[in-house]
């Protein structure tokens, strides 16, 4: 990967069960070394989303990949704080900041890569090889939640209402990447971003993919569905971030009154999605996802709750109301608390 350089491990900055994580010393400068502990989707989607990000994004550079065994080289954002930190700590006004920081991140990179889509096609081609690599995951996930939740529906003796599991498949189609649509990271949680002298970085596109920007700013609104650190943000908040986005990502599609119903489709749809992921853990027991975020119940009787008042999605709205009423009874108000910057209850 990188010929002729002397590596020198500064520190392991962790990974998951799929990669691990290191700072290393190349020469003069640092880099970020990620080794996936195995073939697969992962070192395919961010080794292709990177390769063809535009220069000046808020985004790592791609500095070396390699497909087996496979790994990625990358500039190094530094050892900044993220959006998840200012959120665990003390200062409203800098955890608002933060999460203005992020729109602005996710709409600066919806802006630029927005006309890519061959591109990321191409890209993920020439690194699948045999394997399966699908641009998008959306309608594969939203079929697998209808499924899923309509067993747990079943065992919970809460009916599902008619054409429900239909509507929330429509979403895949509704919200697809012919519309207005761009390159996402999509696990762009909290912590998956490093603040630097020039602003946020986003980092980890392990599940990259091509998708319309509505799942992408519902983040705000549900809020950061796929994330531990799923605590509320204010409504200000929430409106001065989406505001930020729509004016980084400078798509006429977001001055509509199209825009607000698709984010707020998006957020039913990742209420139900979520929800699929987190009820057969929250079922038996409410641990929280790590310490100290809120727990599964919470999260999920807060989306159930927001998901009942989808005014256009009838039948979802109907199936999220009675989900929640089912699960209310079995466990109690469970409500989701507010991030800790914003209750002062913060380190």
């Amino acid at each position: 990967m990188l010929p002729g350089a002397d590596l020198e491990v500064l520190d392991v900055l962790g990974g998951s069960r799929r990669s691990v994580v290191r700072r290393v010393r190349a020469g003069a400068r640092t880099l970020i070394l990620k080794e996936f502990t195995e073939a697969g989707e992962g070192w395919v989607r961010e080794s292709a989303a990177l390769s063809m990000m535009p220069a000046g994004l808020p985004v790592p550079r791609l500095v070396a990949e390699r497909g087996a065994p496979p790994a990625v080289a990358m500039s190094d954002a530094g050892p900044g704080g993220s959006v998840a930190d200012a959120l665990l700590g003390d200062d409203p006004e800098a955890a608002g900041r933060a999460v203005v920081a992020w729109a602005a991140a996710i709409g600066t990179m919806h802006r630029h890569t927005a006309g890519s889509r061959e591109s990321f096609r191409a890209a993920l081609a020439a690194r699948a090889g045999d394997l399966p690599v699908a641009e998008s995951t959306m309608a594969t996930s939203l079929d697998d939640a209808a499924q899923g939740l309509a067993r747990h529906c079943a065992e919970l003796g809460v009916a599902v209402p008619p054409g429900a599991a239909d509507e929330l498949r429509s979403l895949a189609v509704r919200l697809d990447g012919a519309g207005p649509a761009a390159l996402t990271p999509a696990d762009a949680c909290p912590d998956n971003n490093v603040f630097t002298g020039d602003g946020l970085v986003l980092i980890d596109f392990e599940g990259a993919e091509w998708r319309h920007v509505a799942w992408d700013v519902a983040y705000l609104t549900v809020p950061w569905p796929s994330c531990w650190c799923s605590w509320r943000i204010p409504a200000p908040v929430a409106e001065r971030a989406v505001d930020a986005y729509r004016a980084a990502a400078a798509l006429p599609y977001t001055a509509t009154p199209a825009f607000r119903a698709d984010v707020a489709a998006a957020a039913a749809g990742w209420a139900f999605l979520s929800a699929s992921w987190l009820l057969p853990q929250a079922l038996p027991d409410d641990p929280p996802l790590t310490r100290p975020g809120p727990t599964r119940r919470a999260m999920i009787l807060h989306r159930m709750r927001q998901a009942a008042a989808a005014a256009d999605l009838p039948a979802l709205a109907g199936w999220a109301g009675r989900l929640h009423a089912a699960l209310a009874g079995r466990w109690g108000a469970v409500p989701l608390a507010y991030a800790p910057a914003f209750t002062g209850s913060g380190r």
